[in-house]
């Protein structure tokens, strides 16, 4: 586990494309936070770092999901599950070796967070910053490697 503090959305930005530098084909990420937290912000700028259009990405809210072609046949899927009570059809299958998965509200749907690969609590601080604790098997020693240092 890893918490890193973001004090604008530059430092998401960094964060972000940091996290897309050690993300492998197959994962499944959850993103957790009130609304306004940073969520959708976090996967835009993934997306970006992996080659995709930023402009593009928007909140899958009323959509449910969206999907992004990127280079190299990647297809990155980005589930918003706040509506829901059941898991979809669609999520009860693995996340394929050419998708990545994110997920955001996956505590909506009891079951799936046991899936994942990865998981990022976002959290709102009172000066304005936002704290990100992600968890995950070797996600700290992933980041490290690419220069992400959590704080205590």
């Amino acid at each position: 586990m890893i918490k890193v503090v973001l004090n604008s959305e530059a430092d998401t930005e960094v964060l972000a494309r940091d996290l897309a530098k050690v993300l492998r084909p197959g994962e499944s990420i959850g993103l957790s936070g009130d609304l306004g937290a940073g969520k959708t912000t976090f996967v835009r700028y993934v997306i970006g770092a992996m080659g995709g259009d930023i402009q593009e990405v928007s909140s899958p809210s009323y959509t449910l999901q969206h999907e992004y072609k990127l280079p190299a046949d990647l297809l990155v899927e980005h589930w918003d599950l706040y509506r829901l009570r059941d898991l979809p059809e669609e999520l009860r299958e693995p996340t394929s070796s050419s998708s990545i998965r994110f997920l955001e509200w996956p505590e909506r749907c009891p079951g799936l967070s046991q899936d994942l690969d990865f998981h990022c609590q976002f959290s709102l601080c009172g000066d304005g910053s936002r704290e990100v604790v992600i968890a995950g098997a070797d996600i700290d020693v992933r980041l490290a490697s690419v220069g992400v240092r959590g704080v205590p």
